[in-house]
Parts: structure tokens; sequence; C-alpha cells
């Protein structure tokens, strides 16, 4: 993959790690609904840097959503270019895929952290509504992406087919060139289009 597959896929690397975050967060809203029983099994599974998740993964989701928006924007302005858009169902799946693997490899690293023993119920509670959390957000990111990009290249196409307008229309302002008597008479009025004066 080239540098420019790179860069078009850092957006997508962002928003798969906010929605991680965010399906993390209601994997364990849905599997603990009371706020206390919810904090301690957080607090005793490996879970005490999650605040500073929940701000990461807020920076790194609206700057995927900024990314998209500057992308789609610019594909507007130049229509002749290939559109930058991409299906819905792609972008779902692979959103879904990078979440998911972060969410597992987010699981096993907390649990050993924490000392904690893989295989009890609250992690089979945890599994299952975990993975149907991260596919649910991703259905909804790749769903909010699709239609803030596609708003966005439409203002870039309405702006592009605006600013040739602007142009002409200054273009169309110039003066004609002075054609025919015009140009010899203002040239005499300036006293630059007679004849030299004799020098003898």
């Amino acid at each position: 993959m080239d540098g420019r597959g790179v860069v078009r896929r850092l957006p997508l690397a962002g928003a798969a790690a906010a929605g991680a975050v965010a399906g993390h967060t209601l994997a364990y809203a849905l599997a603990a609904p009371e706020p206390g029983r919810r904090l301690a099994l957080l607090l005793t599974s490996g879970h005490a840097y999650w605040s500073a998740a929940i701000a990461v993964g807020v920076v790194l989701g609206l700057g995927s959503l900024l990314a998209t928006l500057t992308r789609h924007f610019r594909a507007g302005l130049h229509p002749e270019r290939r559109p930058a858009g991409e299906s819905l169902g792609r972008l779902t799946v692979g959103l879904a895929l990078l979440q998911i693997t972060i969410y597992l490899v987010q699981e096993l690293l907390e649990r050993a952290a924490a000392g904690i023993p893989l295989g009890s119920p609250v992690d089979g509670r945890l599994l299952t509504t975990g993975l149907l959390s991260q596919v649910l957000v991703a259905a909804i990111i790749g769903a909010v992406l699709v239609w803030a990009g596609r708003v966005a290249e439409v203002a870039g196409r309405a702006l592009g087919r605006r600013r040739p307008r602007r142009l002409a229309s200054r273009r169309g302002l110039r003066l004609p060139r002075p054609i025919g008597w015009v140009r010899p008479a203002v040239l005499l009025a300036a006293g630059l289009g007679g004849r030299a004066p004799p020098t003898g």
C-alpha cells in the first residue's frame, strides 16, 4: 500500500478506535445495568485507565469526522476526479472488524493486568454483549461518516460551480482594448503621437 493509501486509512483507524471505546462502554452498561455494580466491575477488571481511554476516543472520533469532511469536500470541488465515497456496507464491515479486534485485545490485556482468570460467567456475557455492541456501533459510525461525506461533497460541488461564475463575471468587467482611431487620438492628446521637432 502506498503513502496515499495509508493516509486514507488513518481516518478509518481513528473511527474504529473511537467506536471500540463506545462499544466497550455500551457492553459494560448492558452487562451490568446497575451503576454501582458496573463501577465495581470496572474497578476490579483492569479499567483504571478508562477515563483517559474515553478522552482519547472522543479526540480520535472528531479527528476522523473532520478528515472525512475535508476529503469529501475537496472531492466535490473537483468533480472530474474519482469520487472519494465508500459504500456503507464495506465501511461498516471494516469498522466492525477493527473494533472487535481492539475490543478483544483490550479485554485480554485488562484481565492480565488485573490478574483475573478468563472463562468466568461474567466474561461470557461480556464477550457476547461486547461483540454485538461493536457491530452496532460500527454500523452507526459508518452511517454517520457516509452521510457526512455526502453532505460535504455536495457542498464542495455547489461552491465549485459558483467559483467559475464569479471569475467569469469579473472578467466581463474588463474594458475593451482601444481600436481604430481611439489609440492615435489618445497618443496625440498626450503629445506622443506627433513628429519630433527638427534638430537643425
